[in-house]
């Protein structure tokens, strides 16, 4: 039988809404890194690949930094974020 560990990773873009316009303005994603800093995503995504770490939920979040935490409000600042599950085996021997 497989073994696995997990790893949780966190993913974000902020949006500003300036006033009464109708249109959010977000960064591009960004994704945590094992050193507490960002990186943009798909560069984040190989690296962890490339390490053996396979994708294997999302979990989604929506969270205000500033404003309210309607939709629709004049203005504010939001932050669009999820939690990237992944996974990889464990080698037999390592688990011990």
């Amino acid at each position: 039988m497989t073994k696995w560990e997990y790893k949780s990773v966190p993913l974000d873009r902020a949006g500003t809404k300036e006033d009464f316009g109708y249109g959010w303005t977000y960064s591009p994603w960004e994704i945590g890194t094992s050193q507490g800093g960002k990186r943009p995503l798909h560069a984040g995504l190989q690296e962890l690949g490339g390490e053996g770490w396979e994708l294997a939920g999302v979990v989604p979040n929506d969270l205000w930094a500033e404003g309210t935490r309607a939709p629709n409000v004049s203005h504010g600042v939001r932050t669009i974020s999820c939690i990237l599950l992944f996974k990889r085996p464990v080698d037999d021997a390592a688990a011990g």
